[in-house]
Formats: C-alpha cells, structure tokens, sequence
C-alpha cells in the first residue's frame, strides 16, 4: 500500500484550496509518481473525494468532541483509511488500519488507531447506518442542492444517485472514412483494451482510461468523447443544413463527430484559448478531417467570416455538474454564487450568438442538469428574442438516450450509454 502517503498528499493539497481542478491536481502528482500502482492512487484519490460527505459523516461518529474536526493530516489519513474500509474490498482491513496508523504523525498515531480500532468494531452497524439511511445526501454523498435539482428532473431515484455515484465511463468513437467497424473491434482487441460496444452510438465504452492514455500510438485513429457529449453531435447532424460553426469549441469533441458524420459540412471551429485549440488542432490533422477550419475567437467579439453558418453550436461553460462521475469534487462544490454567475455569463454568450447570426439556427448545450443554466438560459433568451423550438428529442430516443422533454429542449438523464447528464436546446427563429 505505498500509494497511501502520496493519496494523503494530493488530498492535504485538494483539501486546501476546494476549488482546485481535482483532475489536474492529480495529474501533476502522477507525472511524477514513480513508486507504485498508479491506478491505486488514482482510484483513492477520486474515491475518497466522490465519498467525501459519507466520509466526514462516519468520523464524527467516533470523536469525542464533535463540533472539533481532527489534525488535517490525521483527518485526511483517516479519510482513505475509511473509504478503502466501507467503501472497498481491495485490501484486508487489518492491513488497511496497520499502514494507515504507519503514515500518521506520530503524536496522531494513537488517535488514527483508535479511530480505526472502533470503527472495525462497529463496521457492520457503521454499512447498516449508511446503506439504511433515507437521508439520500448522505447515502450517495451528494450535496442537499444538488439533490433538489435532480428530483426537479424526476432523476433523484436511488438509482439515478448509484448512477452519478459510480466510477465513470469512457467513450472512444473513431473516424468512419478512415476505420470500418470491423477494424475497430480489431484494433481494440489488439490493444487489449477491455470495452463494451454501443451499436446506436457506432462507438465503444470502457473503464480502462489509463490503459488507453498508455497505448495513444497504437489507438491514433480513436478519439475520446463521452456519449452525452455525442448527443449535441448528433443533434447538430440532424438539424443543420450547409455550414455549421462550433464556438468555445475545443477540445473538438463535437466539431469531430459531426465532421465524421456529416463529411459533406463545412464546419468553423474556435475557440477562446489558443492552447485548447491545439489540442483541437491534433486531433482534426491526427483523424484526417479535411471539413474543419480552426481559429482562435471571442464569443463576444466574434469575427467576420462565418456568416453563412446556418447552424450556431455553443457548449457553454457551466457548473459541469453533469460530470461528477469523472470529476467527484463537484459533488459537494458547486454553490448557488457560482450558479448564477453561470447562468448570467450563459444568457449572455447565447444572446450574443443569436444577435451575431440571426440568420442561424442556435444549439445550445451545457453538461449540467441545474435548471438556471439548462432551461433557465434558453427559455430567457428565447422568450426575449422571439425564439421558438427546434424538436429533435425523439431522434435522441431513438439512439437510446433517456431524456426529460422541457419547453425548449431536453435534459439527457442517467441511462444505459453511460452518458454524462447533459441539457440541449435547439432555438430558430419564429416564421
């Protein structure tokens, strides 16, 4: 278990500063982690943030004082400990309690051992407590709010909250001109990279990113995209004409995907951030893709050029609490100040594009199931603007997609594609 003190590390250092990006954090302490599993870091890193709120719960069952929190670096130990406790079977427990009590401090030694001690006494009563609870917050160690925005949706069922609790998946779509299925399925197989086919989708889910990241040579004609993120792809596919133009476009996801399924497009990609926009950049010369044209724009200052685009995608930033799978630290993060600075932003980057394209059709999309920044954004500008629908939510029923039908659009909830939870909306003018 030499992952345990580098774990302890990335969380004293997350912990710190919440509002740390958890995925680059670590990153940057895997670069240089040379001792061990890499996998066993990552896996208890991410677990012990995504059971964060359960974490913390079982703690104050054990201390003395409660309103006291412990020394952060006993609290932190005491963090993995648990999760890999309650929360995994990777490790015997003695083991577990044994290096745990090894890495702390050692005025916190007997107190990380007494803790833990206590906690194997009672550990069948701590899994009961937790498992029993109708304390749904709790249970799935996602912020109260949070909860309040998915039953807005219908999408707060025990399932729906095991659905976001769970580690996430991963989607490698591939360049139909370029790959058959066939030598898809070959070259997967001959990577020895374990994954599940998504026959609607044309494309492949998996749970082993690291073993992709390792072999990017021998699977340069695949792309990762999550399948929720598909979902805008195969909206803009359908609906758009001639001329398409993706802004806050990079890393390129979408503007890849309808390039492979629309050849025939013309497709204007930009971005804000020149350095995202390269990665955009790999990708269009790494696939081949000759109907992209990249450039680094503002949305709010966007250049001439592009005015024959009949079809205006913005993937706006948002909250992103759609993709708490893969990112855990949104569980317990995302405030209402940062909600509505958000949603504000969104309305106006969306009122800019219909105002810079009138003559355009508008999708709109966020990863994010919070009504302020889905729905809350498109009905305003739409309602202002004079702005009507778009339907295209039962082309995306039809690919298996579960969705929540709303005025203007729709939500993509928890379903068996494994998609991130995503809000679209397509928006014209009225005739």
């Amino acid at each position: 278990m030499n992952f345990l003190t580098p774990a302890a590390r990335v969380l004293q250092e997350y912990y710190q500063n919440r509002e740390m990006n958890l995925r680059m954090l670590l990153t940057r302490h895997l670069d240089s982690y040379r001792d061990g599993d890499k996998s066993a870091l990552t896996r208890t890193v991410y677990g012990v943030v995504r059971k964060d709120i359960a974490l913390e719960h079982v703690i104050r069952l054990f201390l003395k004082n409660k309103k006291q929190a412990p020394a952060p670096a006993a609290y932190i130990l005491l963090k993995i400990a648990i999760f890999l406790i309650v929360f995994s079977d990777s490790y015997p427990d003695y083991a577990v309690v044994n290096e745990t009590v090894n890495a702390a401090p050692d005025k916190e030694k007997p107190f990380v051992n007494a803790v833990l001690r206590e906690l194997l006494r009672q550990l069948a009563s701590v899994r009961e407590r937790l498992d029993r609870t109708e304390d749904l917050s709790l249970k799935y160690s996602i912020a109260p709010d949070l909860v309040t925005s998915l039953k807005q949706l219908d999408a707060a069922t025990e399932s729906d909250l095991a659905y976001l609790d769970r580690e996430p998946a991963f989607h490698l779509r591939f360049h139909p001109g370029q790959m058959t299925m066939n030598a898809a399925r070959a070259a997967l197989a001959a990577a020895e990279i374990p994954c599940r086919e998504l026959p609607t989708l044309q494309c492949f889910e998996t749970t082993a990113a690291g073993q992709v990241l390792e072999k990017a040579q021998q699977l340069s004609g695949f792309y990762v995209q999550n399948s929720g993120s598909q979902a805008v792809a195969l909206v803009a596919a359908a609906i758009a004409d001639k001329a398409v133009c993706d802004v806050a476009a990079a890393p390129g996801g979408k503007s890849l995907t309808l390039a492979c399924l629309r050849p025939e497009l013309k497709i204007w990609a930009s971005d804000v951030s020149p350095q995202r926009l390269r990665l955009l950049e790999q990708n269009i010369r790494r696939l081949q893709l000759q109907n992209i044209s990249h450039f680094a724009a503002d949305i709010f200052k966007y250049p001439p050029g592009q005015e024959a685009a009949d079809l205006v995608i913005i993937d706006a930033p948002c909250t992103s609490s759609g993709t708490m799978r893969k990112n855990p630290d949104l569980k317990s993060k995302i405030s209402r100040e940062v909600i509505e600075k958000n949603a504000r932003q969104q309305r106006l980057m969306l009122t800019s594009l219909v105002e810079r394209f009138p003559q355009a059709r508008w999708l709109y999309a966020v990863c994010s199931f919070i009504h302020e920044e889905g729905e809350g954004v498109a009905s305003r500008v739409a309602n202002a603007r004079g702005l009507q629908a778009v339907e295209f939510t039962s082309r995306l029923e039809e690919y298996g997609f579960r969705i929540k039908k709303t005025a203007f659009g729709c939500y993509l909830l928890p379903s068996e594609l494994n998609n991130d939870l995503f809000y679209i909306a397509a928006l014209e003018k009225n005739p």
